[in-house]
């Protein structure tokens, strides 16, 4: 009888402990790391980051984030940029090493997940002719609100 008891206890116990285990991981799970702004969409961890999003002329590539945590995440790879000479269907891609930091998630409204609103660019050297120091990004197209 006591040992019947005993049981009751643990597994009533159990089932108010077990959920209120799972809503605490849900909840914290609700802070989720922010994603990446890349024009019409947001990444988790993008491995290519379009810059200029009307003609895709200016891009991040072949990152490789080293960190991506809740307030910011950082990275290297390639700035990329077509020269536009002598037009630019004929211009050649110029590319340059750059160490990439986003920063400042927001959330998009109608968005679940936070994304980086910032980016900061750091190159290896002289930064290339019109390059960027730093960029600010909309919400994606397509998506509603604004930042």
């Amino acid at each position: 009888m006591r040992n019947a008891l005993a049981l009751k206890i643990i597994v009533a116990i159990a089932l108010v402990a077990v959920p209120s285990a799972a809503l605490a991981a849900t909840a914290s799970g609700t802070s989720a790391k922010p994603f990446a702004i890349n024009c019409n969409s947001e990444q988790f961890k993008p491995k290519r980051i379009v810059l200029a999003c009307g003609d895709g002329a200016t891009w991040l590539g072949k990152l490789k984030w080293t960190n991506w945590g809740g307030s910011s995440a950082s990275g290297s790879g390639n700035y990329s940029v077509i020269d536009c000479t002598p037009d630019c269907a004929a211009g050649h891609v110029k590319s340059y090493p750059v160490k990439v930091t986003l920063s400042k998630p927001k959330t998009c409204s109608g968005q679940t997940n936070p994304a980086f609103k910032q980016a900061r660019f750091t190159y290896p050297g002289t930064r290339p002719k019109g390059a960027p120091a730093k960029l600010t990004f909309r919400c994606p197209a397509g998506l509603p609100g604004e930042y």
